[in-house]
């Protein structure tokens, strides 16, 4: 595909940006310069010649000189004086007479013997200067006319017309031009359209993407006749619908991408749409895994770890830190061969899925370093979903650890809310509603759950059964590991001698055999219970004790209260020593106060129910009393939350939820004013 002929219509910030050339090439000696303030300049005249960010107003390169390392010192401040009153229309560039001899002079920035410099012919700088000359010099006097106009609305910091996309047709031209090259006189591809699609995708406004996706494609960007992108615009709608779920239609349009990508011969597209083909949730099969290739996307391969995380799927974690191993060698490959993945940030998505491993591993620590590093790396304020992914995670487990209050304060942060995407909003809605939900449901809030939070829950899938016991349709698999716990959990509460014990020696079997660590000291834990009720107490104690060193560090609070818990049950019933009495009491302390922080104040009154009965058994009266007082105070706060309908505080985290979406919606509709 050759590139087409491009045009370039002069627009009035370049005026500014010639008269900075001048004044800093040619009227005052670059040597007197500060080496920190030309460094400066250079950094910010680069940026602005490379055209990659929207043109700067008067005002704000005004501004930005100003803002300039030793700005007050000499040579400095006559040049920003000399940028005022040369810009300045009371000054030089009073007419449309002036406009064009400060164009006829503008050749002795680019002379031959200046061959080498910043200003030189051949640098940077020296082509900016020579194509806006050039592009000046086709314009008629009507033009020059028009072109004053607009140059004086941009002194004035007034909109106008020069910065919009005009079409161009040979039968009904203007005369702004009295030469017209071969790209000044055909409609080549401009990204109005596209960015309109990306507005469109950003707000959820169907209608609005599909029209300006199609539009972006349908224009001209080369002399041949078949465009040969058209590919590219069926992945994008795909991606559209893959992100809004739309599995269907998307799974329809990708079929066409790839048909059209063979004929085109696009391997790069291909392989994207069959990477894209393997992310579709599958019906009663095992997803595909990616094989390494040189054109797939290291993201892609990183999303294979999440088909691997599913315990259904029965692989164990050390193919997930193949995966991440993998993804890091295919992202090496792509900077290597000058390819780019979708944003520079993307670099950062494996440490995001590490700390999901790790975390899965039964390394928090781990995981907590590694989420941290891609929050450090990333910008605030964004749309970066890699960042939005470790703080929900970085969120969740601190709220998991009763921190709710911290949690909530994450997510609401307005760096972490700002710029995000309808579909990424909707993730981040139903994380801010999953911490409610969980806090409601450990404080014994049914009521509040039922008839508040359920009929507020956001849009989204997230496993209910954490927070209630909701039966699993026969069409969804079965989990090897978390859902024959929740079986077990269920059951233990409704009648403890029908513990399934085959059940649960699978789940420690698959737990142990898949490194789901987590999993499996609950299960050990559970287990031991099973044990205890059946009489084997000592068997129980040492199987909690051996697995006790994993668990007590903190990681994670409520497996410690409820090993705790259990492990005291074991001594109780193992012998009614004093020795051991004490020691009960020691891991029951433990567990009231994991549980209080917690606020599970159900399992808070069992601990301080047993933790009086061990004193009383001991002798101590005095600690006795004040377990028993424990107990009415909670007793008193689980009757106070479970009359409990609405609540104000979480009412109003809703609505702010709710007003963000809001803003949110608004914001990206002023996009384009």
């Amino acid at each position: 595909m050759d590139a087409h002929p491009t045009d370039h219509p002069l627009q009035p910030h370049q005026v500014g940006l010639l008269v900075i050339f001048i004044l800093t090439f040619k009227d005052l000696p670059t040597k007197n310069f500060d080496s920190e303030f030309l460094l400066y300049l250079l950094r910010m005249l680069l940026d602005e010649v490379s055209e990659l960010t929207q043109p700067k107003s008067f005002r704000e390169l005004r501004e930005i000189l100003s803002a300039a390392p030793k700005s007050d010192e000499g040579d400095v401040r006559a040049l920003i004086s000399a940028f005022k009153a040369f810009v300045s229309i009371r000054q030089k560039l009073e007419t449309t007479d002036q406009m064009i001899n400060f164009f006829s002079g503008l050749p002795m920035l680019f002379q031959e013997k200046d061959e080498g410099t910043e200003g030189g012919r051949r640098s940077i700088f020296g082509f900016y200067c020579r194509r806006c000359c050039i592009s000046f010099g086709k314009l008629s006097f009507s033009g020059v006319t028009q072109f004053y106009k607009e140059f004086l609305l941009w002194i004035d910091g007034k909109p106008n017309n020069a910065y919009k996309s005009n079409h161009k047709d040979e039968l009904n031209s203007t005369d702004s031009q009295i030469f017209q090259t071969q790209g000044d006189r055909q409609n080549w591809a401009q990204p109005e359209a596209y960015a309109s699609w990306i507005k469109g995708q950003t707000i959820g406004d169907e209608t609005l993407a599909k029209e300006n996706l199609r539009s972006f494609f349908e224009q001209r960007f080369h002399e041949g006749n078949d465009s040969g992108v058209r590919q590219l615009g069926l992945l994008n709608m795909v991606r559209y619908h893959y992100i809004h779920e739309e599995y269907s239609a998307g799974r329809k349009l990708l079929s066409e991408a790839i048909h059209v990508s063979r004929n085109t011969g696009d391997k790069i597209t291909l392989q994207q749409c069959i990477s894209l083909l393997r992310r579709f949730p599958s019906v009663n099969e095992r997803p595909p895994i990616n094989e390494v290739q040189p054109n797939l996307n290291p993201l892609d391969i990183l999303y294979d770890v999440k088909k691997l995380m599913d315990d259904t799927n029965e692989q164990p974690l050390s193919a997930s830190f193949l995966k991440i191993a993998e993804s890091l060698g295919v992202f090496d490959l792509w900077c290597d061969t000058n390819m780019n993945t979708t944003r520079e940030s993307d670099q950062w998505a494996q440490h995001a899925v590490q700390a999901i491993v790790w975390n899965a591993a039964g390394c928090e620590n781990i995981g907590d370093i590694e989420a941290d590093v891609a929050v450090a790396f990333t910008s605030a304020g964004s749309s970066d979903n890699n960042r939005l992914t470790a703080l929900l995670n970085t969120a969740y487990r601190r709220a998991r650890q009763g921190n709710y209050d911290n949690a909530l304060a994450i997510l609401l942060n307005p760096a972490v809310w700002k710029g995000l995407t309808l579909p990424d909003y909707k993730i981040w809605a139903q994380e801010v509603w999953q911490v409610l939900a969980l806090r409601a449901s450990r404080r014994g809030q049914d009521r509040l759950y039922r008839d508040f939070l359920l009929p507020r829950q956001p849009p989204g899938e997230r496993n209910m059964r954490h927070y209630v016991y909701i039966p699993r349709p026969r069409s969804v698999p079965i989990g090897k590991i978390s859902d024959p716990l929740h079986e077990l959990l269920r059951l233990r509460v409704c009648d403890p001698s029908s513990i399934m014990t085959e059940q649960l020696l699978k789940s420690i079997w698959h737990s142990e055999f898949l490194f789901r660590i987590h999993h499996y000291r609950i299960a050990v834990i559970l287990l031991a219970d099973a044990g205890l009720q059946l009489g084997l107490s000592k068997s129980s104690q040492k199987m909690i004790e051996d697995i006790m060193p994993q668990i007590v560090t903190g990681n994670d609070i409520e497996i410690r209260a409820f090993a705790a818990f259990t492990v005291a049950r074991c001594i109780i019933a193992a012998g009614h020593s004093v020795s051991g009495l004490q020691h009960a009491a020691w891991w029951l302390v433990i567990a009231e106060k994991d549980y209080m922080v917690l606020q599970l104040y159900r399992s808070v009154l069992d601990v301080q129910y047993l933790l009086a009965v061990v004193y009383n058994s001991m002798g101590a009266e005095q600690e006795r009393d004040a377990s028993a007082q424990r107990f009415k105070t909670t007793q008193q706060i689980v009757e106070d939350l479970e009359a409990s309908v609405a609540d104000a505080e979480t009412g109003a985290i809703l609505d702010m939820v709710s007003r963000v979406g809001i803003l949110e919606f608004e914001g990206s509709n002023k996009l384009e004013a």
